[in-house]
C-alpha cells in the first residue's frame, strides 16, 4: 500500500494487498505482449481471462479491455491485440502497464466483500449477494471492523438471500465457511489501515461448495 504509485491500486496491486491478508485470489500474470500471454497461460492454465492492466481503467468491462474464457494460444493472441487496441482508444489516454493473463474462476453463487472508512464510525465491513445482484437486490450487510468469525457470520445469516448458500432449486451449496474467513480477514485488514484505506471492494467471490476465490478487486487509498 505504501509502495502503491496511484490512489487507486490496479486490480493485480489490490488483490496482492488481499493474498497478504489470507483471502484467496486467482492466479495471474503480467505481461506485455501477445507471445507472453501464451506463455503466461500455460502457466496459469487454459482457459483463461485477460483484462487490460491500468490505474485510469476502473471499470474495464465497460471499456471493452476484458477477453474470458480465451482457450488455446490463437484466441490468446487475438484476444491481447482486441485489449490494447480497446486501450488505445480510452479517453482521456489511459497509462498502461499491460495485460492481465489470470486463471477462470469456477462459477459459484457470486458474493461481495467490502469495507470503508466512514467519517463517524471509522472502518465498516460489508458483505453481500455480488455480481450482477448487487445492484439489483441490494442485499447487504454492513458492521464495524474488525468482526469475529461469529459476527461474521450472523451479519451473512442476516442477508435476505441467505437461503441461496444451502442450494436452491437444484444450485449447489456454497462454503458459509470460505465467506465467514474472508469477511473476517478483509475486516482486519481495513482496521489495521484505516488511516489508509479509503475504501475496498472485492467482487465477485463466486463460492462453490469446495471454497471460493476473488476474481476482480478495487482498493482506493488515500493521497
Amino acid at each position: 500500500i505504501a509502495a502503491a504509485p496511484n490512489t487507486m491500486l490496479t486490480e493485480r496491486e489490490a488483490k496482492a494487498v488481499l493474498a497478504a491478508y489470507g483471502v484467496p485470489v486467482v492466479e495471474e500474470r503480467l505481461v506485455q505482449s501477445g507471445a507472453a500471454a501464451v506463455e503466461a497461460a500455460l502457466v496459469v492454465g487454459l482457459p483463461v481471462a485477460l483484462k487490460l492492466e491500468s490505474p485510469d481503467v476502473p471499470h474495464k468491462t465497460e471499456a471493452g479491455v476484458v477477453r474470458l474464457n480465451v482457450r488455446d494460444a490463437a484466441e490468446l493472441r487475438v484476444a491481447y491485440e482486441e485489449i490494447t487496441a480497446a486501450a488505445a482508444r480510452v479517453s482521456p489516454p489511459a497509462r498502461i502497464a499491460g495485460v492481465l493473463v489470470a486463471e477462470m474462476a469456477r462459477p459459484g453463487l457470486e458474493v461481495v466483500v467490502g469495507a470503508r472508512r466512514d467519517p463517524q464510525f471509522g472502518p465498516l465491513v460489508t458483505v453481500g449477494m455480488g455480481g450482477v445482484l448487487v445492484e439489483l437486490l441490494r442485499d447487504v450487510q454492513v458492521a464495524l471492523a474488525p468482526v469475529t468469525p461469529a459476527e461474521a457470520r450472523q451479519m451473512i445469516d442476516r442477508l435476505k438471500a441467505r437461503a441461496l448458500f444451502d442450494g436452491f432449486r437444484g444450485s449447489k451449496p456454497a462454503s458459509i465457511d470460505t465467506l465467514v474467513d474472508i469477511v473476517v480477514r478483509l475486516s482486519e485488514l481495513a482496521a489495521d489501515h484505516a488511516d489508509r484505506i479509503a475504501e475496498i471492494d472485492v467482487n465477485p467471490i463466486p463460492l462453490r461448495e469446495d471454497g471460493g476465490v476473488a476474481v476482480d478487486a478495487l482498493l482506493v487509498v488515500d493521497a
